[in-house]
């Protein structure tokens, strides 16, 4: 007994110890992507108002999606270090349940359905653009609802407080790998990453000078020059 206790106690040790050193290594990481993004979300939110100002509705469309996944990156940028690296083990446990929730809830049809897809029409991006794109938006569906699958029972039973099983609901939290939980999110950003190329194009797009004329005053009377 006192032997299987030493060994808990030095495991325990270990990690926590793992934990401290990481936590330097983990919050420098950490800085460089929330810089990274909070200079993304910026740029797209000049590019949101500028488009609301002049009701230029196409533009906003396209837009949305970029803030959509742009405000949820930060959301988990910001509490990564916490959630992988604090010496409290609950908020850890926290922590990942309130990114499961996110993840759960990060649904990118809520973005690309009507109002989307009248602005790629507007737009004409190439046809090998738009099958490249569906594709993409096809991929992320699959992985969102791998995860929804995943954190089901995170989301119903440990968020709110719901379950009346107060010991069920207590071994739950205690059992979440927080580590596990980041992965999945980093996985779905990864399978993410080439609609956010696509949406640069399609932002570089919309700032087109004829595509601002032609949206402002509600008709195609600027087109592309045709080279000859």
């Amino acid at each position: 007994m006192a032997r299987r206790w030493g060994r808990f106690v030095s495991l325990k040790l270990a990690k926590s110890l793992a934990r401290m050193l990481a936590r330097g290594r983990v919050r420098r990481t950490v800085k460089v992507r929330e810089r990274a993004i909070i200079g993304a979300q910026e740029a797209v939110l000049y590019a949101y108002r500028g488009a609301e100002k002049l009701k230029l509705n196409h533009s906003v469309a396209i837009h949305r999606v970029s803030l959509f996944l742009l405000t949820a990156n930060r959301d988990l940028c910001v509490i990564t270090e916490d959630v992988l690296t604090s010496g409290n083990w609950w908020l850890r446990k926290l922590l990942a349940r309130n990114v499961a929730l996110l993840m759960y809830e990060l649904d990118m049809s809520k973005v690309t359905g009507k109002e989307f897809r009248m602005a790629l029409n507007y737009f004409s991006p190439p046809r090998q653009f738009i099958e490249h794109l569906e594709s993409n938006l096809s991929a992320l569906r699959a992985i969102h609802a791998q995860i929804r699958s995943e954190f089901e029972e995170i989301r119903q039973n440990t968020i709110a407080h719901r379950d009346a099983d107060a010991m069920r609901q207590y071994r739950l939290i205690r059992n979440i790998d927080e580590i596990a939980v980041v992965k999945r999110c980093a996985d779905f950003f990864a399978v993410a990453e080439p609609l956010v190329g696509q949406l640069i194009e399609l932002t570089k797009t919309s700032g087109d000078m004829r595509h601002i004329l032609n949206q402002y005053i509600g008709k195609k009377l600027f087109k592309k020059k045709r080279n000859t």
